[in-house]
């Protein structure tokens, strides 16, 4: 019986298939070429970041039915995050974790589409709005790098705004005018007794006294606003400014500087009558030179560049399609306004519970 268990078990040994060898380092090129060509390529990865090889750029790490997600597309994916969350991602847990999730959008998007929910109206719109913002992108955007903007546009742009980058020391005064001495004294003392030195409690009661007693009555509308003043003239004022400023007494403009936000300063005295005075706000000196700034007057007028750009393309594009806008449609459309809590302010929806954050894609997932 002994023998006859040796002959079946060598017997089973001789008919075992053989194993393949795994294909490790030593795969021949031509192999890996023709492994190569039978992986679906993708648009979605950008070869000038990638770390990877073009090979394992294509090599298949989920297949979700007939969709497949390759290598290439989850680098781009996890190398588009901010680099606050790409950091985690050196962690091999957390990019299959991240990977997991992309796969459960995917078969999420996959049973969306089968019930046709790409044709839902809210859906519908906010492809329209991702077409929107790429479209002008790639309108506006696409020819207006940084690296574009020359040393003579910076140069040209720090000369023509030095008030951006020379400022002396400024102060935001307001004030009460009142002609009698004695009633300037009463009405201070009143404002610090009231205040009790708290800014809480001193602005209420400043815009009550100013909009009912100063005198000056072009500042009264703009609780006794006098403005920014300082000891000299900022650099790029335009013609109102300055005569705004020259307005300003002398006196209290030297009061003014010596004064911190939300404090009573001292009674000043001028051509025009008894100051009662509060500063609202303090900006201290600014001088810039052009290498300080020159890294941000890029950003600024890449900025500007491309607002202008796409107002041009949309105005182009409105000329182009005939727009006609009938406004007088728009009364016949009512809307009831919100509800009001007992002190008279709108009282908030509440927010809806039926989408869970669980289903989101990770990070910058489409």
């Amino acid at each position: 019986m002994r023998k006859v268990l040796y002959f079946l078990v060598f017997i089973l040994a001789c008919a075992r298939p053989e194993r393949p060898h795994p294909q490790g380092p030593g795969v021949t090129p031509a192999a890996q070429a023709k492994k190569v060509e039978q992986i679906p390529s993708t648009a979605k990865i950008d070869k000038n970041t990638s770390l990877l090889t073009p090979e394992q750029r294509l090599v298949v790490v989920a297949q979700i039915g007939d969709h497949t997600i390759i290598l290439g597309e989850l680098e781009a994916r996890l190398l588009a995050e901010p680099p606050v969350l790409a950091s985690q991602y050196a962690s091999l847990q957390k990019r299959k974790d991240y990977l997991q999730k992309l796969v459960q959008f995917e078969v999420l998007a996959a049973e969306a589409r089968r019930q046709g929910l790409d044709q839902d109206p809210d859906v519908i719109e906010q492809m329209k709005q991702a077409m929107v913002r790429r479209y002008l992108q790639t309108a506006a955007e696409a020819d207006m790098k940084p690296e574009s903007v020359t040393d003579a546009d910076l140069h040209a742009f720090y000369d023509a705004n030095p008030g951006l980058y020379h400022k002396p020391e400024q102060v935001e005064i307001s004030h009460i005018l009142l002609s009698d001495e004695a009633k300037a004294k009463k009405v201070l003392g009143e404002l610090k007794a009231g205040s009790e030195g708290n800014p809480a409690k001193l602005a209420p009661l400043w815009n009550d006294y100013a909009v009912r007693l100063t005198e000056d009555k072009q500042t009264a509308p703009y609780l006794g606003s006098l403005g920014q003043v300082s000891l000299t003239m900022p650099q790029g004022y335009t013609a109102e400014e300055q005569a705004r400023q020259q307005a300003v007494p002398a006196p209290v403009v030297q009061a003014a500087m010596l004064m911190q936000p939300y404090e009573l300063g001292p009674l000043v005295h001028s051509d025009k009558g008894w100051h009662i005075l509060m500063a609202t706000s303090r900006s201290p000196a600014v001088e810039r030179s052009f290498d300080e700034v020159k890294d941000s007057i890029r950003v600024r007028i890449v900025k500007r560049e491309r607002e202008l750009r796409r107002q041009k393309v949309l105005d182009d594009l409105r000329a182009q399609a005939k727009v006609e806008i009938h406004e007088d449609a728009l009364r016949l459309i009512r809307i009831e306004p919100p509800a009001v809590n007992a002190k008279g302010m709108p009282i908030a929806p509440t927010p809806s519970s039926s989408e869970s954050e669980d289903l989101a894609p990770p990070g910058h997932l489409p």
